[in-house]
């Protein structure tokens, strides 16, 4: 007998009396679960209201039914975000019953684990045989908020370093979804579920002085079995070495097989105190939400290479920060492009692996120059060195679908966002590649698979829209427009 149920983003185990969303347990309660799990034995046909009268409130039971059962789709709808008016899961049919119209796949119990592809249903093991690691963010226990950037820029560099290492056999989950994700599920098993993580790092770092320990262990999801853990004393000075120390042992513990080159990747980090603090400084304004903190992202980048002139990856970000500056028209384009040009350049000189300096460089050739096939090469030399950037699986992808290559546009924005599921940017830029290719149901889907995350997103509301448009779906295209406008 089947005890589990899939569809859309939502799994119900029957047996544990369970509702998942994203891997993460969803309060629901006897009567609406019960209706949920009546209509997923059979989908597509109507369950009619006397059959859950009988399922519900058995003979003898005495209730208001027709107020009970109302209340009881009504909490259900709730819990899955749908719309009575709108129903992408329960349909109402007037004074009859209901039908469940989502797309269910049926899985045993031992299927569950790992969580499906919220866009397909498919198992994640059967869509990528690479295994999956996701770095969740490193707490800090000094209380002070420059070291909390150092906490958070400590994990994003190991992010980094396992990208370049791991380029055969690991699939590094993106910082965005591995920090979305711990705000909502507490237990390591329920977010390996929810990103498709085979194994999570965790870690903290406590400061005394001019001095850090850092402590970082490495767990298997899925049975949460610590399988190594070790703890680091240095000057902060040295932390970017900590950080390749690390990425080494968590190799070494899952017996990855590195590419070559891995084992000459240059060191990164700077061994100026300043110039360190500057570019972590950086990182945490450069990881806010659009144009946010980009201009002072800039600064701190420029103020790392000013101290010290040998840190490549500080020229690599300050590429990619101008580079964005221009993308939201918050610089002058010719000359900051001009300045990306020259950062990414010497961050190649300084180390030729840097996947950032190259996505830099390729990004300068496809705006500035309009050099299509130097775009291209610069984008796959990125990914030879990390397949698993996920900024550079976006800008190719849409770099493809400007090219009219849709199938290959897709399968590279569909990479960025197995790599990053919940990052809102990455999904609106999956759906805008199915509305270049005139594949409206899934580019519609994928836009409301985004604003079940955040439903104040615009980009993903405006394309909403349009998408509802071009479909022909006039009077749900002008309800979106309506939202949109109250928005702003």
């Amino acid at each position: 007998m089947n005890t589990a149920f899939r569809f859309g983003r939502f799994e119900l185990d029957a047996r544990a009396r369970e509702l998942r969303k994203d891997g993460v347990r969803i309060r629901l309660q006897g009567q609406p679960f019960e209706v949920l799990q009546r209509l997923l034995q059979q989908p597509g046909l109507m369950i009619t209201r006397e059959e859950l009268r009988q399922q519900l409130w058995p003979d003898g039971t005495f209730v208001d039914f027709e107020h009970g059962l109302n209340a009881a789709v009504k909490r259900l709808r709730a819990a899955l975000n749908d719309d009575a008016e709108r129903p992408r899961f329960v349909e109402t049919l007037p004074r009859r019953g209901y039908r469940f119209i989502g797309t269910v796949e049926r899985a045993g119990l031992g299927d569950l684990p790992g969580g499906p592809d919220p866009r397909t249903g498919d198992s994640g093991a059967a869509q990528n045989q690479k295994r999956r690691l996701a770095v969740l963010p490193f707490a800090s226990f000094s209380g002070d908020a420059p070291q909390e950037y150092f906490a958070e820029g400590l994990r994003e560099e190991m992010i980094t370093q396992l990208g370049r290492l791991c380029t055969n056999r690991l699939g590094i989950i993106a910082r965005t979804s591995s920090s979305l994700i711990q705000r909502t599920a507490t237990r390591i098993r329920d977010i390996g579920n929810a990103l498709r993580a085979d194994y999570v790092v965790e870690g903290s770092v406590r400061h005394d002085g001019d001095r850090a320990r850092i402590t970082v262990q490495l767990i298997e999801s899925r049975g949460e079995t610590q399988l190594w853990a070790e703890s680091y004393e240095r000057r902060l000075c040295d932390c970017f070495q900590v950080q390749s120390e690390v990425a080494a042992e968590i190799v070494r513990s899952l017996a990855v097989e590195l590419l070559p080159v891995a084992a000459h990747v240059p060191t990164a980090g700077s061994s100026h105190a300043g110039a360190h603090h500057a570019y972590l400084k950086g990182r945490y304004y450069w990881n806010k939400p659009a144009d946010q903190g980009v201009r002072e992202a800039i600064a701190f980048f420029q103020q790392a290479v000013d101290l010290d002139g040998q840190f490549a990856g500080a020229y690599a970000a300050l590429g990619r920060a101008q580079v964005s500056a221009v993308n939201y028209q918050v610089l002058a384009p010719r000359g900051t492009l001009d300045d990306a040009r020259r950062a990414a350049t010497r961050a190649l000189q300084l180390d030729p692996t840097d996947s950032e300096a190259h996505l830099t460089l390729a990004e300068v050739e496809r705006i500035l120059e309009w050099d299509w096939k130097g775009a291209e090469k610069g984008y796959r030399t990125a990914l030879a060195f990390n397949p698993s950037s996920v900024a550079v699986h976006r800008h190719y992808g849409l770099y493809l679908a400007a090219r009219r290559r849709v199938a290959e546009a897709s399968a590279s924005t569909e990479r960025a966002y197995d790599l990053d599921p919940l990052c809102l940017e990455v999904n609106t830029n999956a759906a805008w590649v199915r509305f270049v290719a005139r594949d409206y149901p899934p580019a519609i889907e994928r836009c409301r698979h985004t604003l079940d995350m955040d439903a104040s997103y615009v980009s993903a509301r405006r394309l909403l829209a349009a998408a509802l448009m071009a479909a022909g779906r006039v009077d749900e295209a002008s309800i979106e427009l309506e939202l949109l406008a109250a928005d702003l």
